[in-house]
């Protein structure tokens, strides 16, 4: 998931932008709801990669404390 993290912030980017414009089309509504989507996916990536560091800097500390 933490590898997606770039990508879902472009489509939110993108996404946000078209959909909260102001500008009236037909997909403007579609456009909010992936953006919305997308923004959930991007925090859930940006936690995932925060908690795999955290995960990996523990495990690390213990090891070298073992040896």
């Amino acid at each position: 998931m933490k590898n997606y993290t770039f990508h879902f912030l472009i489509v939110t980017l993108i996404s946000g932008i078209l959909g909260y414009s102001g500008l009236e089309f037909p997909g403007d509504k579609f456009l909010r709801v992936v953006c919305l989507f997308a923004g959930v996916a991007l925090m859930i990536s940006c936690l995932d990669s925060l908690i795999v560091i955290r995960k990996n800097r523990k495990i690390k500390k213990s090891s070298s404390l073992n040896d």
